[in-house]
């Protein structure tokens, strides 16, 4: 009696052992689908991001040469004579 007792305990601990690690398998599971998911995302803001930057090194050329053509029409505003004839 006391050996299949000894058994079913045995029997018991490993059942319920199989079970923890079902579960555990379950949420390892879920945990690489999230994984899976967030590099996903982790690519696309990465993607987002040299985008940005690209559009940012286009904006600042673009602002350079702004700059240049205001500073040219500043320096031919200012040779004009303030009465706005010529000189003879």
């Amino acid at each position: 009696m006391d050996v299949e007792r000894a058994i079913e305990h045995l029997l018991e601990l490993h059942a319920r052992a199989e079970a923890r690690m079902d579960r555990a398998e379950t949420r390892m599971d879920k945990a690489e689908a999230r994984m899976v998911r967030t590099d996903r995302q982790i690519a696309g803001i990465q993607k987002l991001v040299k985008t940005g930057m690209k559009v940012i090194v286009r904006i600042e050329a673009a602002q350079a040469r702004t700059d240049a053509k205001i500073d040219r029409l500043a320096e031919l505003w200012l040779k004009r004579p303030p009465n706005g004839h010529a000189k003879r």
